[in-house]
Formats: structure tokens, sequence, C-alpha cells
């Protein structure tokens, strides 16, 4: 199934129902944003990476595809796996390359999985066997063809070549990476595995605060205004989008909590933060009213990303709401790579950082959220999984050392002409499907 023919399909059905009586949709055109986020290296299999959570799949296939009706479909696999007696044979389709003109074939993608499963990955695909490459297809030692293909559908196993290096990403989705005078260029991929993106060019810039997206926005210098249509007043003729949630912030205790530092407790402090004091933050539905917990520990550092400013705000407006004289909470923003080795060490008071969503429903939310609490746990929660209803992320954390905060939307305004696509697995938007409509003189 060629990715443009599957996802024209999903614009027309699904963003703009006037799509099929206006013929083709329109190829070509540039769309500018800047967002409070940092601009940069994208890792696919790290389940902390922001940018991954909101660009991955324009740089980034998968083996399998959620369709927006909710199944899988083959996307770079060439059709559902084949029984072979107790196995499983997933065939590539023939002639795949990167964005750097690079031959991807069996080799990479079981090269992929085991990276995958290495990262962000390792609890998602804990009851999914390793693959054995024949030459011809991988081999998966199970019969359980559905939950194969929905774990090859998510994007925290996206399909990238040897070698790959997070600061020069390369894969076979719509765009190819670049960068020009300090911004992330996405331009159209003619190599795209299921063909290249309609959009020509994508500049994305880091934006010092929130405040900047949205005044570029309504000054008419950008064409998407992150969160809102406009600082001082409302763009005119701009639309409101809303594709989501790509994943979660996260509060995390660490050693330095000391006897804080237990199952449960990140998260009752995240629910003792009023909605209110962050509804300006645009962290998602609000959550019910509870009473006030507070921080009891001893007085600790709340550590985030110094090169994301909009988790910043929110760790500012959470140290505010949770300290108490004798506990006090301080705000350190510090590196990204400081706040990855601090987080794997668990030497630190608190932390807060992003958990990438990796599958959809109640259960791939518990095992993201695991995943960045204790992979050991997510790999058994995965390999024993238990009976979930529709509940929200803010519950499936009650005996991790993590709590939710609130989701990572992708949401705002956008000019008229532009039409946004949602992702086809559920997580943003789709920029390989989206496009700029024709321009009325």
């Amino acid at each position: 199934m060629k990715r443009r023919a599957f996802l024209a399909g999903l614009v027309a059905a699904s963003v703009a129902p006037r799509a099929s009586a206006r013929g083709r949709v329109p190829v070509g055109g540039r769309v500018a944003m800047r967002l409070p986020w940092p601009i940069g290296a994208i890792d696919p299999h790290r389940i902390d990476d922001p940018l991954a959570a909101i660009f991955g799949e324009a740089l980034f296939d998968t083996l399998y595809a959620q369709a927006p009706d909710g199944q899988i479909v083959p996307s770079l696999a060439e059709a559902q796996p084949e029984h072979d007696g107790a196995n499983l044979r997933v065939k590539l389709r023939a002639g795949l390359r990167t964005a750097r003109d690079r031959p991807f074939g069996t080799k990479e993608a079981a090269q992929s999985i085991a990276r995958a499963r290495a990262s962000g990955g390792r609890g998602w695909l804990a009851d999914i066997p390793a693959p054995r490459d024949d030459g011809r297809a991988l081999v998966f030692a199970t019969k359980d063809a559905a939950r194969l293909t929905r774990a090859l559908a998510s994007p925290i196993v996206a399909m990238v070549p040897s070698g790959f290096s997070p600061d020069a990403p390369d894969g076979t989705g719509p765009f190819r990476f670049g960068a020009r005078d300090g911004a992330l260029l996405l331009t159209r991929n003619r190599l795209a595995a299921r063909g290249p993106a309609f959009l020509d060019e994508v500049a994305v810039r880091a934006a010092p605060n929130v405040s900047a997206s949205l005044l570029a926005f309504e000054g008419g210098s950008d064409d998407v205004g992150w969160f809102e249509r406009g600082l001082h007043a409302v763009r005119a003729g701009s639309k409101a989008f809303d594709h989501g949630a790509v994943g979660w912030v996260v509060l995390f205790t660490g050693r330095d909590a000391t006897a804080w530092d237990g199952p449960g407790i990140a998260q009752s402090v995240a629910d003792g933060v009023p909605y209110s004091r962050v509804a300006n933050l645009h962290l998602g539905a609000p959550w019910p009213e509870t009473p006030v917990q507070g921080w009891g520990g001893p007085p600790v550092t709340l550590i985030v990303r110094e090169d994301a400013p909009w988790m910043i705000d929110v760790a500012n407006a959470i140290a505010a709401t949770i300290t108490r004289p004798g506990h006090e909470v301080t705000v350190k923003p510090v590196s990204g790579a400081d706040l990855a080795s601090r987080r794997a060490s668990r030497m630190f008071g608190l932390a807060l950082d992003v958990v990438r969503s990796v599958g959809s429903g109640s259960l791939g939310a518990m095992v993201a959220l695991a995943t960045a609490d204790n992979p050991t746990r997510a790999q058994e929660i995965m390999q024993h999984p238990p009976k979930l209803g529709d509940v929200s992320a803010r519950t499936l954390t009650r005996t991790f050392r993590a709590g939710v905060i609130g989701e990572i939307r992708v949401v705002g305004g956008r000019v008229p002409d532009l039409v946004l696509a949602p992702s086809g697995n559920g997580f943003g938007f789709d920029l390989g499907a989206s496009y700029r409509g024709a321009k009325r003189a």
C-alpha cells in the first residue's frame, strides 16, 4: 500500500471532507513554525525524545502501520506475516532506500528492532522474540500474528539504517532531515517508501518561550502557532487544530527524596497540583480536584531540561504549588545529557521529563510509563499484561515512582490553507499527508 494513497484517503475522510470534490491534493508549499522544544537530534527509539514524539512519523516508517479504523496494515512489510510452522515470516518490500539513498533490507530491519529493544522499546517488545534474518524475511518464533504486527506498528520500533545517528537522522519517511540557519529543516524525500510528502519543506525553529511561537504566528511570520492562535489576539482567518497527545509530562522521584522516594508518591503529589494552576500550559483535559498534597520530603531540586522552555514553565508551576516551609522545591534546568544520566542513576530528588506514547490504549500507556520508570517492570507488565479498562494515564502509575502531570498535545492554530492530517496511529499529526490548499485569487 503506497503511503500517499493510504494517507490521501485519510486526509479526505478525517480532515478535509471536501478534498474528494476538489480533485487531487495540491503538491508543494512550505510551512514555518517554532516550538518551545529542543531542535536538533532525533532518536525514534528513545522513550523521552520530544522531537521524535512530534516529528518521528515525518522521518521514519514502521514495518506495519495503524490505519484510521484501527486495523494494522503493512507499511515497509510486503504483506501480513506468513505462517511457517511455529514461526511467522515478515517479508519486506523490495528496493527500499532511505532519504540519504542507502539500501534498506532485512538486515537493517533486524538491527532496528534490536536497537529499539535496547532503548525505549524494551518493555513493548518484551514478549516479541528477536527475529532471525534469513536474507529474504525476518523470521519470528511466534504464532501470534496480531500481537506481532501490533508491536511492529509502534513508533518506538521505527526502522532506521545501519549506523544510525540521532544527530543526522535518516529514514524512509516522507521527509528528509536537514538544518539551515539554526532551524530543523524537513524537505520532501523523493525516495520515500510510501511516497514523498505533499509539502516541499517544513522549517522548525526553537522558540525561547511559548510566547515566541504565538507572537510569530499572530504576526504572520509562522504558519503554525503552538497551543493557541496568537498571544495578544487571534490571527485573522486562522483555524484551530487539536491532534491529541503524543506523550506525557511526568514527575519522577529519586534517591535524594529519601523516604518520599516510594511507589505512588509522585502521582499523589502530581494529583495535588490543581488544574487551574497549570491550565494556561495546555496539559490536556482537567483532572479531578484532590486535596493539595504538597511536598513533604527534604528540600530538593526539581531538574528539567534546560533547552525545553515549556517544560521549564511546567516545572516552575509545579514547584511553586507543592513547595512547603522546610520542604522547599527549587527548579534547576540541566542539560539533556545530565538529566538522562541522573535519571538513569536515580541520583536526584525530583525530575520532570517526557514520556512518549508507544501503543494505543491503556496497556500502551502503562508500558510507556513503566519503561520510563523501571524498564524491568515494563517487561513484566508486557509479558503478563493486566486486564485494564479504558482508564486515564494518571491511574496507571499508582505503584510507580512516576506521576503523570499532564499530556503533551499537538494543538494550536494554523493558517487557513494549511491542512494538517492526523496521524494514523493516533499520536499527533502526520506532516507527510499534510498539504497547503490552492490559494484563491
